[in-house]
């Protein structure tokens, strides 16, 4: 038996197991996909949406890594960074990067090693991996994660078989139909298909982001997926039937667009609804709700998603440039007063910033792996 020193976070809801390797390994690195499955399991493991790994930035452990996934031709030149971020999916695949993961490891290298900000490397599964920069304010209470420049997706990711430019980074994407069985959309509808607009940016991660007020044509679309916010007027039991209807419509039209456009989206597409929701005389406020891929379902907060609402409202003129403030929906049913905050700087550079939460330390007892 093998006892797994661990730490749980969670930010905004999207929770994660971390291991620290910054000074020794753990697993192997064949392991730490396998291990996934134990760090997010609820029913026969810890369970959590993602399992993070940090460990330091050398060039032996990048060659470690290269060994098993053969992610290079040759060894990236990481020299300036001081760790690596690595995060797995349920199924033990890596992710590329992830907004809520980096600020909990943030907040982790924080309480540890009273570090208030460092460099670390995310997209190591990609050619080029990033070196970006995460902290920790000094009163150890917000932490950030500058995510750079959100990105044109390459076509690796996305085979724009009936996209448009939007502009130079952003594409969009006409008539993503999406048929239903007869009854499954009433009483809020009787129609048995949804046709889509998305647009489509890398954040970090591939994500498309829809706005249900003009980009659906299901009536009352945007108050069925944003039921019962602060925003909405209507309270009560018909109110949280649709709260209910609305969880089971974004994972469904999530499941669906991955599926029936997996030959677009070859290794999967976070799939945001988004709304601005600024008062009267404000433009800098949007509320948002994410499927992700890699976990397949809704999670409650997403940042690199929150990151592309940001930045593709911005282009759309639905909000202001600079700081904005972005409303994870999912989270706000439990916690009302959520916010999360992107700072986009004059050289476009997307700063995400947010109170993770360390909520467990712990072993985990492993009979095999």
């Amino acid at each position: 038996m093998k006892k797994i020193p661990f730490s749980k976070f969670t930010s905004y809801g999207n929770n994660f197991v971390l291991v620290d390797e910054v000074n020794s390994p753990i697993f192997g690195e064949t392991e730490k996909g396998r291990f996934a499955h134990f760090a997010t399991n609820m029913y026969f493991g810890i369970g959590s949406d993602n399992f993070l790994v940090v460990q330091r930035c050398t060039r032996k452990v990048l060659d470690s890594i290269n060994q098993v996934r053969g992610y290079w031709n040759e060894l990236p030149d990481l020299h300036e960074a001081d760790f690596i971020f690595r995060m797995f999916e349920p199924d033990g695949t890596e992710a590329f990067s992830c907004g809520n993961g980096l600020m909990c490891i943030a907040n982790y290298l924080f309480r540890t090693y009273q570090l208030e900000s460092v460099k670390i490397v995310t997209e190591i599964p990609t050619n080029h991996p990033k070196i970006i920069d995460i902290g920790t304010e000094r009163d150890g209470q917000s932490s950030w994660a500058n995510l750079g420049q959100p990105r044109k997706i390459t076509q690796d990711l996305f085979k724009p078989e009936i996209a448009q430019l939007y502009d130079d980074i952003i594409l969009t994407v006409d008539n993503l139909e999406i048929g239903f069985r007869a009854h499954d959309l009433e009483p809020f509808s009787n129609q048995t298909r949804l046709n889509l607009k998305g647009y489509i940016v890398f954040t970090g991660e591939p994500h498309m982001v829809i706005y249900p007020e003009k980009d659906g044509i299901l009536s009352g679309f945007e108050e069925v997926l944003f039921a019962t916010s602060e925003y909405a007027s209507t309270l009560g039991k018909p109110a949280e039937r649709r709260v209910d209807f609305g969880i089971w419509l974004v994972d469904r039209i999530g499941l669906a667009l991955n599926n029936t456009y997996k030959n677009m989206f070859p290794a999967g597409m976070s799939i945001n609804f988004a709304r601005p929701v600024s008062a009267p005389g404000e433009k800098g406020i949007l509320e948002y709700r994410c499927f992700e891929r890699g976990i397949f379902k809704e999670t409650l907060a997403c940042g690199t998603g929150a990151v592309a609402v940001s930045y593709i409202s911005k282009r759309l003129n639905k909000i202001i440039p600079g700081q904005n403030t972005i409303l994870p929906y999912r989270c706000r049913l439990h916690e009302p007063e959520s916010k999360i905050k992107i700072h986009e700087n004059e050289t476009g550079d997307c700063r995400i910033i947010g109170f993770p939460v360390m909520l467990v330390n712990g072993e985990f007892e492993l009979n095999h792996l």
